[in-house]
């Protein structure tokens, strides 16, 4: 089996997210506040953010699969940890210990992805990394909904075994991964070394001379989604606004369904539009979706603005990730971007710990209002930069630039 199809099926597998329907409640029952399962976010943040760049340069130098293992199987561990340990103290532990697995995971699997494409002489990378996404939101689509039901019929007493199943599931995405083929690229210019200091001076000297990557890194630290955020706390919201309970797993389910199809084809909307036009759109959606969630409380507005914005949320991933592979050298790839991951981790940690103190202070509506202002003013700013610095185009038109 080639590695595209392996990393398919990890996806697939790596999606089952049984968790998440149930986490927030399951935490809430353990009597841990919702400020803390938000600033577990940041401490999981904060850990990504300090590993980003080691572990992405252990990866150029030593391979990217090792990475991937390393990071699936801390991640299986974390979620057993939440069970093993479920206070306040426990979930902050556990969601460092994720958050370092998240730092092995960022940059290598896309990285290695990249590559595998690169090699297979399959150049539409756009497509490719779109299925990869859209095959874990098709786990992510069934587990959910398989876990709202089985929350709805069987109550609390579900939450435990729905979380260790999905460690289990993450724990074979990375049994998985050991079969993956590595490709570790060398540096070309032997006389600069191959060493970990030389691909990381040549990583950041990349980030900041090249405009594309430099002013997309910028418009990424404008325009922080908060998927996450809105994970954690989507749920309490829809029961205090009397939405009925079968829909916390089913309106999960449905934003993924909406994900994977606007996802596999996302690499359409560079036909018509450039990307400062796809990031302005998109993120104004997402903005105008937080702001109908605070404002319109009706079931029926709930659940449509959560199932659009869940649909939303990745669109402009595989397109930008283009942009940044398609100035970036094999040698050095994971550790660019995980040096771009690391960029926006180090702001996403500030607006995490600013919405954990805008639930405590002012609740839930009022944090959704902050965020998506915070998403229409930084993609007008954003808009501008890119406009700007001229440096966008049609990927698949781009003729000059090589696959990597």
């Amino acid at each position: 089996m080639s590695n595209l199809k392996k990393f398919n099926l990890i996806g697939f597998i790596n999606g089952f997210y049984f968790y998440v329907p149930i986490f927030t409640f399951f935490v809430l029952s353990k009597d841990i506040s919702l400020t803390a399962v938000i600033i577990a976010q940041v401490f999981y943040s904060f850990f990504t953010f300090m590993g980003e760049v080691p572990t992405g340069l252990l990866a150029d130098k030593f391979g990217q699969k090792s990475s991937i293992v390393l990071g699936y199987m801390i991640e299986a561990l974390g979620l057993f940890l939440i069970v093993l340990f479920p206070t306040t103290a426990g979930l902050y532990v556990a969601y460092s210990i994720r958050g370092v697995a998240g730092s092995f995971l960022s940059g290598s699997e896309e990285a290695l992805l990249y590559e595998s494409a690169k090699r297979s002489g399959k150049k539409k990378f756009q497509k490719i990394y779109a299925k990869f996404l859209s095959n874990e939101q098709i786990g992510i689509i069934i587990s959910t909904a398989v876990a709202g039901i089985i929350y709805q019929q069987f109550g609390p007493s579900s939450f435990v075994p729905l979380i260790v199943l999905n460690a289990i599931f993450i724990f074979a995405a990375g049994c998985i991964s050991l079969s993956l083929k590595d490709y570790r690229a060398k540096i070309k210019d032997e006389a600069k070394g191959s060493g970990m200091f030389n691909i990381l001076k040549e990583s950041t000297s990349l980030i900041r001379r090249n405009k594309t990557i430099f002013t997309l890194t910028l418009v990424g630290i404008l325009t922080l989604s908060g998927e996450y955020f809105l994970q954690f706390v989507y749920q309490p919201h829809f029961q205090t606004n009397n939405v009925p309970l079968i829909w916390i797993g089913l309106v999960f389910s449905l934003g993924t369904l909406m994900s994977v199809v606007s996802t596999r084809y996302a690499y359409l909307l560079e036909k018509n539009l450039s990307l400062e036009k796809i990031l302005l759109i998109l993120n104004i959606v997402l903005g105008l979706g937080y702001i109908i969630m605070a404002v319109f409380l009706h079931p029926i507005f709930l659940i449509a603005s959560y199932v659009i914005m869940k649909g939303t949320f990745n669109l402009q991933t595989p397109i930008v990730s283009d942009y940044i592979n398609s100035h970036t050298k094999s040698a050095i790839r994971t550790t660019v971007l995980s040096t771009v991951s690391l960029v926006r981790r180090f702001f996403q940690i500030f607006i995490t710990l600013a919405l954990a103190l805008f639930v405590n202070l002012w609740g839930v509506r009022t944090s959704f209002i902050i965020q998506g202002l915070y998403l229409i003013v930084g993609i007008a700013v954003g808009y501008y930069l890119l406009v700007r610095c001229g440096c966008t185009y049609k990927v698949n038109d781009k003729q000059k630039l090589k696959f990597g």
